[in-house]
């Protein structure tokens, strides 16, 4: 064997080795960008309430726009900048149009190593991602960024069939948290009430500013919901100065009335839930609609979209079945592509969750039915039990099966599925 086959064999074998002992987060997230032959006129940039918080599937359907979220947990603006960069960068190698428009949710906290191995690990070896290495990681660590197989070297005893078979995210980055949650106490809602912007934070925007500009495409700011550090949404509303002396587009979204129930739309305090999610991507469709993003939905693409957002409906039916709590199961069924038969005790109202959960399938066209104390409730799929709440779930498209049925009971506040 030559020294030239040897050399190559054990660069192939260590490329190997490195993809499947890395940290598969970033694989899942971003293998369907890399592998997909779709033109994207938006890209979506931010941190896990990007990801939980703007549905490219909705977005086509409802608007037309063909978009892409490449958010990632715990990657924040200055992780976003390179994010971008490396994104347009494949584009660009690849012959691919570039996005008309990049969507940046300015909310930011302070990127840990680990969390940037979630975003980066995928992404092959390049001067973006040392320049990113070399100014974000913590003191010690941009090699391991940069060459990951040198911190997982040593995982093959913990390897499962998910480093083999890696479960891709087919949502266009997209992922849906399935919980119900009160907001914390504060909820800074005046766009007067303002803090400084962090100095280091406000470079990165500049530098991703900088980078649409030389590459043609409109930037515009967001800023998602959530209820926890009121000082980060302070400093949310700085942002307004900083986009009229850029001349950018900048939408707060805690500012403006969207529809948006603090007590049921959102999976804990900072992240929304599908229904948070559908409200919010509703919203930032109108806003690209006005900015003139292209609707796409008589094009030849639309077909495929179509089809994968039939798909997306089969998915959220199918979770269905995996709910166990009562409260994240009313809230999954405020769904625009399911219809429901919803029998519930009318002791489960004293709960303001259950109550606002309730109503809200009532305006949503769905049957229910309030059944006194001492009543036995009577499914309409036939299945006996002592139940506080039933439900039946059809899909509109097909309302003559059951996507879904389920009973709960309700112990002393305690709920679950029986």
């Amino acid at each position: 064997m030559s020294a030239g086959m040897a050399v190559l064999l054990f660069a192939g074998g260590l490329f190997y080795c490195n993809k499947l002992l890395a940290n598969k987060q970033s694989i899942q997230k971003y293998e369907q960008y890399f592998q997909t032959d779709k033109q994207f006129d938006v890209l979506f940039v931010g941190s896990s309430h990007v990801i939980n918080g703007v549905s490219p599937l909705d977005l086509f359907r409802d608007y037309g726009i063909a978009s892409f979220n490449l958010s990632m947990h715990g990657n924040y603006v200055k992780s976003g900048y390179f994010l971008l960069k490396e994104a347009l960068e494949r584009l660009q190698k690849e012959g691919r149009n570039l996005p008309k428009m990049v969507v940046l949710d300015v909310y930011a906290d302070g990127e840990g190593t680990s969390n940037l191995h979630n975003a980066w690990d995928s992404f092959a070896l390049s001067g973006t991602k040392k320049e990113m290495a070399k100014e974000l990681a913590e003191d010690g660590k941009s090699m391991e960024l940069m060459m990951p197989f040198s911190l997982y070297h040593s995982r093959w005893s913990e390897l499962k069939k998910n480093d083999f078979e890696p479960n891709i995210n087919q949502l266009y980055g997209v992922e849906l948290r399935y919980g119900v949650a009160y907001p914390n106490s504060e909820i800074v809602r005046n766009p007067e009430d303002k803090k400084e912007i962090q100095g280091e934070k406000l470079s990165y925007v500049d530098k991703i500013k900088s980078l649409c500009e030389s590459c043609g495409i409109t930037l515009v700011l967001i800023h998602i919901p959530y209820s926890y550090s009121p000082d980060w949404q302070r400093e949310a509303n700085s942002f307004y100065e900083y986009a009229k002396e850029n001349q950018l587009c900048y939408v707060n979204y805690m500012n403006e009335d969207i529809g948006l129930d603090f007590d049921i739309d959102f999976f804990d305090q900072g992240h929304l839930n599908p229904v948070g999610m559908r409200k919010m991507t509703r919203e930032v469709g109108k806003l690209l609609w006005d900015l003139g993003v292209k609707d796409k939905r008589q094009e030849a693409e639309a077909g495929e979209w179509e089809k994968e957002y039939e798909e997306f409906i089969d998915y959220r039916a199918k979770r269905l079945k995996d709910i166990t709590q009562a409260k994240i199961y009313l809230m999954s069924l405020q769904d625009p592509d399911l219809i429901s038969v919803v029998q519930v005790k009318r002791k489960l109202l004293e709960d303001v969750q259950i109550a606002k959960l309730i109503e809200r399938l009532k305006d949503g066209k769905n049957e229910v039915m309030v059944v006194e104390e001492g009543d036995k409730l009577l499914p309409s799929d036939g299945k006996e039990g002592e139940y506080d709440l039933y439900c039946v779930v059809h899909k509109k498209e097909d309302m003559g099966s059951v996507a879904d049925s389920g009973g709960f009971v309700w112990e002393e506040g305690v709920n679950r599925r029986k």
